[in-house]
């Protein structure tokens, strides 16, 4: 069944920038909580979150979008897979991190949510020129590559954002937790 709107080229750049300004938000409240050295039980906490992050919101994309766009262009059994591919890039906040505190020890909040949003590029990009994403999905049919590729890279340096603030709180959580008893 096709949607009676599709999303144009000049909304995606919108949204791009609606995404920028909640990365900036998020990204600065980051670098205000989020020392490098601390909390020392961040890089699991960050694995842990990402998975159930990703896994979920993969999960309800590929449930919820299926069949007004993802079946045009991926294989029946990626409605299944979708979750596993969450867990997948979930796990990669432990070696984003990893990577962040040797680019800038100081200040890791910033290569951290940068290689966040690259990581949506892969996948994007294969959907774009491997499957015929914006041309066979009928939401995004017209759209640029560039205001997606874009969008994509902000989409998750928000998902990434969140995800650092969520497991630092967890962590902090504990931490403090554990100085009460």
């Amino acid at each position: 069944m096709e949607p009676q709107t599709a999303v144009t080229t000049s909304q995606m750049w919108t949204a791009t920038l609606a995404a920028a300004v909640i990365v900036l938000v998020l990204g600065f409240v980051a670098t205000r909580r989020v020392r490098p050295a601390f909390p020392p039980g961040l890089p699991a906490a960050l694995v842990l979150v990402g998975i159930v992050g990703f896994t979920s919101l993969y999960a309800w994309a590929a449930w919820t979008f299926w069949d007004t766009c993802y079946a045009a262009v991926v294989p029946p059994w990626g409605r299944v897979a979708a979750p596993f591919v969450g867990v997948v890039d979930g796990g990669l906040g432990w070696v984003f991190w990893w990577i962040a505190r040797r680019v800038s020890p100081r200040h890791p909040v910033v290569p951290f949510l940068a290689l966040g949003g690259l990581l949506s590029l892969p996948g994007h990009l294969h959907g774009i020129y491997s499957w015929g994403l914006l041309e066979k999905c009928s939401v995004v049919r017209g759209i640029t590559p560039a205001s997606a590729l874009v969008f994509g890279v902000f989409e998750f340096a928000v998902y990434w954002s969140v995800v650092l603030l969520v497991a630092h709180g967890l962590v902090r959580l504990r931490l403090g937790s554990r100085a009460r008893t």
